[in-house]
């Protein structure tokens, strides 16, 4: 049958195991900088809800993603291009390149390694929640009412308590520079208060 047809990967031979030479690693790599574009790191196993909080505010911004691995082993994914790799798509550090780069096996790579392993896949907050109510009814029971106390009004004070409560003026520095913009920050004026205007005198 035509499924039972073994495509080879390579126009040589690979060994299964062991060390691989420059040549096997580049051949391995042909035509391909998937393992450039992006950082994944393996984070604490959520079971308490601002764990699950934590990581809902993690998706909702762009360019993250998040999985499970079999065993209950989390992973958040940064979507982000190592500022190493040349427009033609070669490491321009390469000889003097981080040892973890040099140590990493092509043969296990998302294109041709064993992904079954993942059981689980978040783009955004709500995809997290939703698997949670899902998988786990349980932790969303108690997310939803950690969540819903949380959310839930403050108490008014009692007249004593806001006689007790000092009123102070924060002053606002300036807005911090966005690296990834390169804009300048906004300037904002500084309102101080009337006693300390009346100090400064």
């Amino acid at each position: 049958m035509a499924n039972d047809l073994k495509i080879p990967l390579t126009a040589v031979t690979i060994p299964e195991d062991g060390p691989l030479t420059p040549a096997q690693n580049m051949m391995l790599c042909a035509g391909c900088v998937r393992c450039c574009t992006y950082v994944a790191v393996e984070v604490d196993a959520p079971d308490t809800p601002w764990q699950y909080d934590q990581y809902v505010w993690l998706l909702y911004h762009k360019n993250i993603w998040m999985y499970v691995e079999k065993g209950n082993h989390w992973y958040v994914q940064f979507e982000t291009v190592c500022e190493k790799l040349s427009p033609v798509g070669s490491c321009t550090v390469h000889g003097t390149h981080p040892v973890l780069c040099k140590k990493y096996d092509a043969r296990n790579c998302e294109r041709r390694g064993e992904l079954s392993d993942v059981v689980a896949r978040f783009t955004n907050g709500d995809d997290l929640v939703a698997w949670i109510a899902e998988k786990r009814p349980k932790h969303h029971a108690r997310y939803l009412a950690w969540y819903t106390k949380e959310h839930a009004p403050a108490k008014p004070m009692t007249a004593a308590a806001e006689k007790r409560r000092k009123a102070a003026h924060f002053e606002m520095p300036p807005a911090p520079v966005n690296p990834l913009l390169g804009l300048s920050p906004i300037r904002r004026a500084v309102k101080k208060s009337t006693h300390a205007r009346k100090a400064a005198r």
